[in-house]
């Protein structure tokens, strides 16, 4: 029997009618208010195991969270005695990055959670990472590729794999040419003798439309119009009790359970989403808050969102009017609970968990090929495993060559191989998840791009950053010229013929480039006139052309030729500065998002690393670092490196205030502005004259309301 078949069984036992007329027994029996829970799941991304080591900040201190057995404990102790609930998604469950779900083609997640009972979900921007085939077959248990490799492996009970036992739904994402929803747009629910109904919306900026198979990009409609047009249609079909759940959130400032300063898209939809709406739930910011935001008629009603990685079960409880189905507004409450590990596990769950962890450690053993040599990985010079993938992104489609990027790290390729027998385990972190794109280019953009692999010397962070290149593309670059003129387009051949500035060539690469170019330093990537991506995602490339090549023989170099010189002196982009050394300064800071992200991470000459204010619980801004030049200095600047990792501009300080003090206790401002949103050194210039032994920088706005660093510089007077 069904979770709903056992749901209406129950009804039938009480006397109620389920979707029909109440029998004189039931009328009696229904005329108080019907109570109704909707519990609330988002960002799962995969996360089952009770061993991630999960917490979430508390009201008594740190809480150890998450894990699906723990979760699913949570989930029937709420429900306990309450016939009318529902387990509803908002995006983002599956296409998680644990290795035990992803090297299963997500079909580890699918099996908790049909095994939770859950009710309806969202089709979030992670369910489009394969694009829309993919998620049909995720609900559908459609398999693709080899099954028992790539797809359709056998469950936890020995059954292949038949999809989800409930649907995706997104009233927002539409065909560009009907208009019409491309998925159910809502789900109607009986909940004693009347109906509720559940809207989806899915996230604005999936970028289906531009990234996506052979052209079939749907347009993301605003949530908002989306939202109101569907609760206009389940009105319109006697349906008065409306919860919409949006893969779209925002933030506080207090803990899971609060709602300390709200801001975000999903409170300024919540402001705006009609009146016939009662509850709003959300995801995708990975944030929790729990919060009563007036409607535009000045009603308050739930807008709520539930962390992320099963940290935080949402839940929702409603009071419907037994005569007409309306939400008594007044009579709804609303909690965030942390997953906590002081219940006993589902013993059902943690067999299915267990099933598929032991399954990822017998895999990892699998023998796929034999390599002849090793194969070496580098971010910064050619290697035989950047040459070996970008062979392999060529191949995928009407590409002429692939340029692929080094750094970009666990989406593109990330590690190489030793030589010898190589097994699934070794061989899984190589390549990464990101889609392979080929993107019609100029000729002159081609050279832009091999121009960016290289950045101006950014006081304190520098980069070189190899793109691996296919083996019908060979150039040269000279190290004695300077950084943008190293490149002579006469040594870059592509099937031994010289490039053309002035032609289109189709460049397979990873799809961050189109989408993220200018954040990871590539902006010429995103100087294209046409897109195209391949059905296959680069790991899966990679993986399966270990395991049909019994023996792989390692490509040679010779790709590139780095000719050998000394650079002219660059001052940097604001002329010579004496800096004071790094290491004379200490660092502290308001707050910092994990123990690596500490405010040391900024004084440290390292650009991989960074100070980033703390984001669970979100610490709004104005944040601030502040520096101990360990005596007096002469000031003449503050340096500032923001992040340079993140193709979101999150942290990337955008206003400023630079403070001083002599004793660390009382600070002045000496000077106020606003730097761009790039990830180019900023700077900050103090008046003539300024000393001081600390100097703090103070994040007034940035982006997402955080503030991050990943260097600092302190610049002296002159003779200083």
């Amino acid at each position: 029997m069904t979770r709903r078949s056992r749901i209406t069984a129950a009804l039938a036992a009480l006397g109620l009618a389920v979707g029909g007329a109440a029998s004189p027994t039931a009328a009696a029996t229904t005329a108080a208010p019907i109570p109704v829970q909707v519990l609330s799941l988002t960002d799962l991304h995969g996360y089952l195991s009770e061993t991630e080591n999960l917490t979430i900040a508390g009201p008594t201190g740190t809480l150890k969270v998450g894990g699906a057995g723990y979760l699913k404990a949570h989930i029937d102790q709420l429900r306990a005695g309450k016939p009318n609930s529902f387990l509803i998604g908002a995006g983002d469950q599956f296409s998680g990055w644990p290795d035990y779900t992803q090297a299963f083609a997500n079909e580890p997640t699918i099996e908790v959670l049909n095994a939770f009972g859950m009710d309806f979900d969202v089709a979030g921007n992670h369910e489009f990472d394969r694009e829309f085939p993919f998620l049909r077959r995720m609900q559908t248990g459609a398999c693709y590729g080899r099954p028992g490799f790539d797809s359709c492996f056998s469950d936890s009970t020995g059954r292949n794999f038949h999809g989800t036992d409930y649907a995706y739904h997104a009233a927002n994402i539409v065909d560009p040419q009907s208009k019409r929803p491309v998925l159910p747009p809502y789900w109607i629910a009986t909940a004693g003798s009347q109906r509720i109904g559940f809207i989806g919306l899915g996230f604005p900026g999936t970028p289906t439309e531009t990234l996506s198979i052979g052209g079939s990009g749907f347009e993301f409609q605003g949530v908002v119009e989306a939202a109101n047009r569907a609760a206009a249609e389940l009105k319109a079909q006697g349906v008065n009790a409306i919860v919409v759940s949006m893969h779209e959130g925002g933030q506080q400032g207090g803990l899971y359970d609060e709602c300390k300063n709200p801001a975000g898209p999903i409170f300024d939809a919540a402001r705006a989403m009609s009146p016939d709406i009662d509850v709003i739930l959300g995801g995708h910011w990975h944030t929790a808050f729990n919060c009563m935001i007036p409607d535009p008629d000045g009603v308050p009603r739930p807008v709520l969102e539930a962390s992320n990685h099963g940290r935080v079960l949402g839940e929702v409880n409603l009071s419907l009017d037994p005569a007409t189905g309306d939400v008594i507004r007044s009579a709804t409450t609303a909690t965030n609970h942390a997953v906590t590990k002081d219940l006993t596990p589902d013993p059902k769950i943690q067999t299915i968990v267990k099933y598929w962890m032991d399954k990822w450690t017998a895999r990892q053993s699998q023998p796929l090929t034999k390599l002849d040599r090793d194969l070496d990985f580098s971010t910064t010079t050619e290697s035989r495993t950047g040459n070996l993938v970008a062979d392999l992104y060529r191949s995928q489609g009407a590409a002429d060559f692939a340029l692929v990027p080094a750094d970009v790290g666990l989406d593109v390729f990330s590690a190489g191989l030793k030589a010898g027998t190589v097994t699934y385990g070794e061989a899984w972190p190589v390549a990464g998840i990101s889609p392979i794109t080929t993107l019609t280019m100029t000729g002159s953009a081609i050279e832009a791009a091999l121009e960016q692999q290289w950045i101006p010397p950014a006081y304190g962070c520098s980069r070189l950053s190899s793109l691996a290149t296919s083996g019908n593309f060979r150039y040269a670059y000279d190290l004695g010229r300077p950084v943008g003129d190293r490149v002579d387009p006469a040594t870059v051949m592509i099937d031994g013929s010289r490039l053309q500035l002035d032609r289109t060539y189709n460049v397979a690469t990873s799809a961050a480039m189109p989408l993220h170019g200018a954040q990871y330093g590539y902006p010429a990537f995103q100087d294209y006139s046409k897109l195209v991506r391949a059905p296959k995602m680069g790991q899966e490339v990679f993986l399966n052309h270990l395991r049909t090549h019994p023996s792989i023989k390692a490509p040679g170099l010779g790709r590139v030729t780095a000719i050998p010189g000394s650079p002219p002196p660059v001052d940097g982009p604001f002329g010579p500065l004496n800096l004071l050394p790094q290491n004379e300064m200490t660092a502290t800071a308001t707050s910092q998002g994990s123990a690596a992200n500490n405010a040391a991470a900024a004084i440290d000459g390292n650009c991989t690393t960074m100070w980033h204010s703390n984001w669970s619980p979100h610490a709004p801004l104005p944040q601030y670092i502040t520096l101990d030049l360990g005596k007096p200095r002469a000031i003449e600047a503050l340096v500032y490196t923001p992040r340079q990792d993140a193709a979101v501009p999150n942290g990337r300080i955008s206003s400023y205030d630079v403070q001083v003090s002599t004793d660390g206790v009382t600070f002045t401002s000496a000077v106020t502005g606003t730097w761009d949103g790039t990830i180019d050194a900023k700077i900050a210039r103090l008046p003539a004259g300024t000393t001081a032994r600390y100097v703090r920088l103070v994040g007034l706005a940035g982006g997402a309301d955080y503030a991050a660093a990943t260097e600092l510089n302190i610049a002296l007077a002159p003779g200083s």
